[in-house]
């Protein structure tokens, strides 16, 4: 897909101004069509994530950053899918289409972005779960970072740090690096809990588990 000057101002969150000093430095690829400067889509994604720039995959133009006080806040039942027919080969564009997304999004730059991140480096951290993210942020035109759970209908072999088969993936969408580390940090003190490991492999209600994420952040704010 070729892109103009004003797509990749869109893309890359910069003006049509940064854009073309990028052209002028040749520090952007870019190809001529019909005397016109044109944009390939794939080749500027690869490029961005060499660049480790955020991507905005929704055409809106501004950002508000969000401060991630607590997970429960991010979550409600619509954040829980369960019963996933998934397998090992294609479980990413099959989570991909089911996340909750305004329709202008580009899904397939965020399939794109999930598998470019898998094959860096697995994100099956042990215990049965894998936290899928995208390298770089990505603008899909939601303030709030998007977390998802999804719970397949068979463990999948999806190459752990612990040899173990995953029972539960948590999809994460960041818009910003910041929003990312806090998003990890949040998760990372809820998985380090064994009741919170426990509802999770035994697949209880999305009011149940959240009922629990509330007591472990409470009592960690009392701490």
């Amino acid at each position: 897909m070729e892109l103009n000057k004003k797509d990749i101002s869109y893309l890359l969150m910069k003006s049509e101004k940064e854009v073309q000093q990028l052209l002028n430095k040749k520090g952007i690829p870019f190809q001529y069509l019909h005397d016109k400067i044109v944009f390939n889509k794939q080749q500027i994604i690869e490029w961005a994530l060499e660049q480790n720039l955020p991507i905005n995959v929704s055409g809106h133009d501004k950002l508000i950053e969000y401060h991630i006080e607590s997970i429960s806040t991010l979550l409600n039942s619509e954040s829980f899918f369960y019963n996933c027919n998934l397998d090992e080969t294609s479980y990413i564009e099959q989570m991909v289409a089911q996340i909750n997304l305004e329709k202008n999004v580009d899904r397939e730059i965020i399939v794109q972005l999930l598998k470019s991140r898998e094959l860096m480096m697995s994100t099956a951290i042990g215990n049965g779960i894998s936290l899928p993210h995208p390298h770089v942020p990505l603008m899909v035109g939601k303030n709030k970072p998007i977390i998802n759970f999804f719970f397949p209908n068979a463990p999948l072999n999806l190459k752990s740090i612990d040899g173990k088969p995953v029972h539960t993936i948590i999809l994460l969408i960041s818009q910003t690096i910041k929003q990312h580390l806090s998003l990890i940090a949040h998760l990372g003190f809820l998985l380090s809990n064994e009741t919170f490991r426990f509802v999770l492999e035994n697949r209880l209600e999305c009011n149940e588990i959240l009922d629990i994420i509330k007591k472990i952040e409470e009592k960690r704010n009392r701490i």
